[in-house]
Formats: C-alpha cells, sequence, structure tokens
C-alpha cells in the first residue's frame, strides 16, 4: 500500500520513447513530451521472440525447432507537463512469458518492473538554429516487481519478467527538427543495486544504452516513418558467497524501424519492429525480434 502512495504522490503531485528487450538483454524506455501537448498516453502490445544466443566471440548459437522463447507484453505509458520545462511519466507493464525448453514447458504472467520518471528540458530552442538541439535531461527510478535471475523459483526463469533489483538510470535526450526531418539521439545509464540473497551476494552493475534516430514527416502526409539504432552494454555481474560467478560483459546492437499513422492532430497509431541480429557485433547477449503495436493519444489540459 506504501508503494502505491509513493506512486501516487511521484506522479501526481509531484511524444519520444525508445526501447529495447525486457529480460536479458537491453532494457530503456523513455517517455518524453516534445511536442505542445500538456499529457500523453500510450498502450501497446508488443510479441518478443528469443531466436538465439551469441558467446563471448560473438559466435551465435540459434534455436532449433524443439525450443521456443516467447513473450507477450501489454504496457501503459503516461506523461505528464508539471511546468513549462518539467515533466514525470510512469510505465507499467504486464508480461507473459511462453517457454519451452530442455522438454519443459512453463507459462506465467506477472507485472514488469515499473518505472517512474522525471524530465526537464534543459536546452530550449527559444530562436531558430540551423545547429543548435532541443535538449533534455531524466532520472528514472525502475522498482522491481519479478524476481530476478538469482532469486527464480523457476526452472525456466519464467517468472523473470525485469531484473529483480531497483535501478537508477539518468539520461539525456537530444531532438533537432530539420524541415520535414527530425534527428534523435541520447545517452542513459542505468546503475541496478545490487542484493543480498539467502546463500549469495549479488554486485552492483551497470548498463549503458545510447540510441540515436532519424524519423521522417510530410505536413500533407499522415505517416510518420522511423528509424533508431541502439547500442547497449552491461557490465559484468558479480555474484559471490555459497554461490560463487562472475558473468562476462555483454553488448549488442539493436534495430528498430516503426511507422506512425495519425488518425488526428492528437491520436496516432504506431506500428514498429525491433532486431538484435541485423546490425552491429552482438557479444554474450541474447537474439531476438519483437514486433508492437500501440495507440497514442496527447492532450492539453
Amino acid at each position: 500500500m506504501n508503494f502505491f502512495l509513493i506512486l501516487f504522490y511521484f506522479f501526481v503531485i509531484t511524444h519520444v520513447a525508445y526501447s529495447a528487450s525486457c529480460c536479458g538483454g537491453g532494457s530503456s524506455s523513455s517517455v518524453i513530451i516534445t511536442g505542445d501537448n500538456q499529457q500523453e498516453f500510450s498502450f501497446g502490445y508488443s510479441y518478443r521472440n528469443d531466436i538465439g544466443q551469441t558467446d563471448n566471440q560473438a559466435v551465435a548459437s540459434l534455436n532449433d525447432n524443439s525450443i521456443q522463447d516467447h513473450q507477450f507484453l501489454y504496457s501503459l505509458q503516461i506523461a505528464r507537463m508539471l511546468f513549462e520545462r518539467f515533466q514525470t511519466s510512469l510505465k507499467i507493464g504486464v508480461t507473459t512469458k511462453d517457454l519451452d525448453k530442455q522438454h519443459r514447458v512453463e507459462k506465467k504472467t506477472g507485472l514488469q518492473d515499473i518505472e517512474l520518471q522525471s524530465a526537464f528540458e534543459f536546452m530550449p530552442e527559444f530562436t531558430y538554429s540551423k545547429f543548435k538541439p532541443r535538449g533534455f535531461s531524466y532520472l528514472k527510478l525502475s522498482v522491481p516487481m519479478s524476481k530476478s535471475l538469482y532469486d527464480s523459483k523457476s526452472q525456466l526463469f519464467s517468472d523473470v519478467r525485469g531484473s529483480g533489483l531497483y535501478s537508477l538510470a539518468p539520461g539525456l535526450f537530444f531532438l533537432k527538427k530539420v524541415s520535414a526531418l527530425s534527428l534523435k539521439s541520447g545517452v542513459e545509464y542505468q546503475y541496478y543495486l545490487g542484493k543480498i540473497f539467502s546463500d549469495s551476494t549479488l554486485a552492483d552493475y551497470y548498463k549503458i544504452v545510447i540510441p540515436f534516430g532519424a524519423s521522417f514527416a510530410l505536413d500533407r502526409s499522415p505517416v510518420i516513418l522511423s528509424v533508431t539504432s541502439t547500442w547497449n552494454y552491461q557490465s559484468a555481474k558479480d555474484l559471490s558467497g555459497f554461490i560463487q560467478s562472475k558473468s562476462p560483459n555483454e553488448y549488442f546492437w539493436d534495430l528498430n524501424l516503426s511507422s506512425t499513422y495519425r488518425l488526428s492532430d492528437a491520436a496516432g497509431i504506431s506500428l514498429s519492429y525491433s532486431d538484435s541480429s541485423i546490425i552491429g557485433k552482438s557479444v554474450n547477449s541474447p537474439l531476438y525480434r519483437i514486433i508492437g503495436l500501440s495507440y497514442n493519444y496527447g492532450w492539453a489540459l
């Protein structure tokens, strides 16, 4: 109950998104209002299929027909302007993991990690400039709502729908609009707080996420096309105690293609496709493909 009171205070008292995988891959999902709306709402559905894994030599091992690793995610994102250049956002989601591995079948549904975020436009565009972008800084808190890999009660980790750890993520996002073209870039540093388990201790670790991309929209066309490439890096995880292990560093590239159809000035429908197996080098990381569909709506209060 106390958690939901804190959540209510953060969001009530106190559209750009880039994202990657939920569990075991990269993870960045920041919602920032960049237009004239005072509040924006997005409801989405996505399907993720893990197709394999790479090792520390970037050699891929693809799943055969006997292995299925599927995730279905329903997500809700709300962002709200509190002051002229300050905003907050909330993201919640429900994930179903459908797994068939090692002659075992598991299917579990539950909450994803909840994300709370505040953002400030520290570099506004008061006057026109050919080169200066708009700049936003933000801080994101992730609250674990599932088991971690290290205290999972499932043999196939079907009860793991996030890191299972609290994390803080400061980040920067830049946007530059040039006629019908919008250029986007950013960087996010995710710091995961370690945890003491019954027989071992997980040390703190971190991730770095660097997205950059572009979107194109004609004034007379209701369609907006976007492409985003994201580099994801995760430091080694050090587990000590009765059980001792140290996972290797991992990094990979994610490519996201999306198309948004504007139903009106306030509403739109977006279709997206993400793939970690197309571009760049992938080391110690899962290979996945994600298809997503979302409805977005923004309005002035």
